[in-house]
């Protein structure tokens, strides 16, 4: 055999190996686009990363939840203090290290820091108002309800 036989298989090997890495190369890369895409993994994905919610009324009674909030959330309930609604106790079914986020959805109600009241439970406090009240100017044929949503940090 010459050496420029020799040569020449070599290349052609080196040749067909580089053929066989590129083409698998973009065959896993169209994979990976086509999985990613897929509207069933971005649904996967979604619920995945998207934070546990619950939306309640004041009396503590679930109305909607999203991302599994009832696997970490037993109940909530209200508690009353000088004669007034004055915040809601979060019962988790298990320790959470971070306090559950809390907030109204249509009022102005603001919440002082929640605080643990006992080694998994945690209290949030609605603040006494000094000041002026900014009553609703309208008159309605039913109260809107209060409803409020609590976000579950993981």
């Amino acid at each position: 055999m010459s050496a420029g036989t020799l040569i020449s298989i070599i290349l052609a090997m080196v040749g067909c190996i580089l053929a066989v890495f590129f083409y698998m190369n973009d065959s896993i890369n169209q994979r990976i686009e086509k999985t990613v895409n897929h509207p069933d993994f971005i649904k996967k994905l979604a619920n995945e990363l998207k934070l546990p919610l619950l939306i309640f009324n004041e009396d503590g009674t679930f109305q909607s939840e999203t991302g599994g909030a009832t696997e970490f959330i037993d109940k909530i309930e209200p508690f009353i203090e000088d004669n007034r609604h004055s915040g809601f106790i979060v019962y988790p079914k298990k320790i959470l290290g971070n306090a559950p986020i809390l907030y109204a959805i249509n009022r102005n109600i603001l919440f002082t820091k929640p605080k643990r009241i006992n080694t998994i439970d945690w209290q949030y406090r609605i603040p006494k108002f000094q000041g002026n009240s900014w009553a609703n100017s309208g008159k309605y044929d039913e109260p809107p309800e209060k409803l409020f949503r609590l976000e579950i940090i993981r």
